[in-house]
């Protein structure tokens, strides 16, 4: 029966000759293999199971290595390092390495139950974490050795698995780099995935893995010194009872029977002295016996005692480990339930919020509702609403630009009926509303006042120039190439109101004589400013400005605000100071038309 081995995943670069040889079974392979010590029972080899790649189907692995060659050159524009790398191994060793390892080889352990599926969950959990894929799976249960090589029922099989790995990125054209640690990981979910105890760690042992054969030649060194060591024990036992044997013949041969009794009683009260010193008891001297097992009611030794002392220990320190370490899996259910129930409700807070985000509400957050009919009324979302209102405007827009289309039906109908006059002064108000003027020209007034001059009446006239500026207007209106604004119009409104009433000329010319005026006072405070040796107007320059604010008539103060705005950028920096105070003295009449003096220097 044989022995199940621990769990293990041996990994090195593959042999790919080698290796498709050995897994394959070939004649010529097996026929190479040494009678004496040959591990490949072929009567068994109707066990052994394969499992291939479905894109390596057809593919030997010296192809597959030339296509990693190739794509290692497109990735990094460099061959694939392929030469033999010298390296002294931990143990002093001297080895070699290849350079580039893209194919590698692993042998793992297994139970005699142990399925292909079991095996490509392995595989499928070490691609996972490191990227690593199996191509090709291979499961041996013909292999194994004979401890006596002449007695057939000392076979002990060696039950494994050949896993053949593209250790290769093929995203980044370099190898997967597994660290000491990531093989110790490997080994570990080696033994969780196969369900097997996980073998003692490298960094415990110190020990090398061995091949194959050499594993089974240290296994028969191992059993050969340990049958060495059992006929030494046994020598020493045959020997040791000789020797008793002599010793009792000399002492029964010539003792009398009294000296033997002394000597047989000294013996046994030793023996008893001996027996209590190895036997435990407890504080009162009572003897402690075994409860159970193959020892029930036996005594129990101070040596076996201490080891159940710290069999106890032991036990009750894992107790205590496991209840710390129950108690840290508790306290984390505990935080991931927490965190579980918080994420729930911030996922379903903000589910809701997005839900709410995509649904349309009117301005007084009322959900916008649409009947689908036969009773069906939802409310519809952003997307269906910004639709609706979409063919709104452009339902909207087309009735519009129907009605601009009859508007300008009859615009034209009515136009058609007007004299060629009023048509004239409607195209004049029309073009200088959209020039931005505010005044006509007197030439632009002359043809107005002329086409106006039908009416007899200043009423007549005043309708006359209402009706212009309605039919400019309605042009304005059903003409959607201009954007004109209707409060720009009210001044050139105005403005001919002026020509119908015939105020127009005396307007525009006191408007002239107003600009005039203003012209000269703003010239007379330049002049006073840029004078280095006046501090104040003289007369001429006073009297300018006082024929300004005279004219005009509206707030002195306003007035000369404006003079001193449109003359203070004329004036020198420096004057500006003193200047503006000569004019705030003329606006409060400190000097002039008080009566008061005149006075000398830079002034009257």
């Amino acid at each position: 029966m044989s022995e199940i081995a621990k769990a293990s995943d041996h990994i090195k670069p593959c042999n790919i000759e080698q290796s498709e040889r050995h897994n394959r079974r070939d004649a010529d392979y097996i026929g190479s293999l040494n009678p004496r010590i040959l591990y490949v029972r072929t009567d068994l080899s109707h066990n052994n199971e394969s499992y291939v790649a479905p894109d390596m189907k057809g593919t030997s692995l010296q192809q597959h290595y030339e296509a990693i060659k190739v794509l290692v050159k497109q990735k990094t524009g460099r061959k694939m390092q392929e030469k033999k790398v010298p390296y002294v191994a931990k143990s002093g060793k001297k080895k070699e390495r290849n350079g580039s390892s893209p194919i590698r080889e692993s042998v793992v352990n297994i139970k005699p139950d142990t399925t292909m599926a079991d095996l490509q969950k392995y595989t499928e959990r070490v691609h996972e974490r490191w990227g690593v894929r199996a191509i090709q799976i291979h499961i041996h249960r013909d292999e194994g050795h004979f401890e006596n090589p002449d007695d057939p029922s000392t076979w002990k099989p060696n039950l494994h698995a050949h896993i053949i790995w593209d250790w290769m990125n093929h995203e980044t054209g370099k190898s997967f780099k597994l660290d000491k640690k990531d093989m110790e990981q490997l080994q570990d979910m080696a033994a969780e995935t196969l369900e097997m105890e996980r073998g003692q760690r490298k960094a415990e042992t110190g020990r090398e893995h061995l091949e194959r054969n050499d594993l089974i030649i240290q296994k028969q060194e191992e059993k050969k010194q340990k049958n060495q060591k059992e006929l030494e024990a046994q020598k020493f036992e045959i020997d040791k009872l000789a020797q008793a044997s002599m010793f009792d013949k000399l002492l029964n041969s010539g003792l009398s029977p009294t000296v033997r009794k002394a000597m047989e009683d000294e013996e046994a009260a030793h023996r008893e002295e001996l027996r209590q010193a190895v036997t435990a008891h407890d504080k009162d001297g009572n003897l402690l016996y075994w409860v159970a097992g193959d020892k029930k009611d036996q005594p129990l030794m101070w040596e076996e005692y201490a080891r159940c002392l710290e069999d106890e220990k032991s036990e009750q320190a894992a107790l205590a480990q496991g209840d710390k370490e129950a108690a840290v899996e508790k306290a984390k259910n505990e935080v991931k339930q927490k965190y579980d129930t918080a994420m729930a409700e911030l996922k379903a807070n903000y589910e809701q919020k997005l839900q709410r985000a995509r649904l349309a509400y009117d301005r007084d957050g009322n959900p916008i509702m649409k009947d689908f009919g036969l009773g069906n009324r939802q409310q519809i979302t952003k997307v269906e609403r910004i639709e609706m209102l979409e063919k709104e405007l452009s339902d909207t827009k087309k009735a519009n630009n129907d009605l601009l289309d009859r508007l300008k039906v009859m615009r034209d109908l009515v136009f058609a009926f007007c004299s060629l006059n009023f048509k004239k002064v409607v195209k004049i108000v029309f073009d200088q509303w959209k020039k931005g003027f505010k005044e006509f020209t007197k030439d632009l007034k002359d043809i107005i006042q002329e086409a106006m001059s039908v009416e007899k009446t200043e009423k007549g006239r005043q309708n006359y120039v209402n009706d212009t500026f309605q039919f400019a207007k309605m042009m304005a209106k059903t003409d959607p190439d201009y954007n004109l604004d209707f409060e720009d119009l009210k001044p050139l409104h105005e403005d001919a109101m002026r020509i119908a009433d015939g105020t127009w000329d005396s307007y525009h010319e006191r408007i002239e004589k107003r600009e005039e005026l203003f012209d000269a006072a703003v010239k007379a405070v330049i002049e006073m400013g840029n004078c280095s040796f006046q501090r104040h107007l003289n007369q001429e320059q006073a009297n300018t400005i006082e024929a300004f604010l005279a004219f005009d008539g509206g707030d002195r103060n306003q007035l000369c605000v404006d003079i001193w705005n449109k003359a203070k950028p004329q004036v020198e920096y420096y004057w500006q100071d003193g200047t503006l105070s000569a004019l705030d003295e003329l606006r409060t009449k400190e000097l002039y038309g008080q009566g008061k003096s005149q006075r000398h220097g830079r002034g009257v």
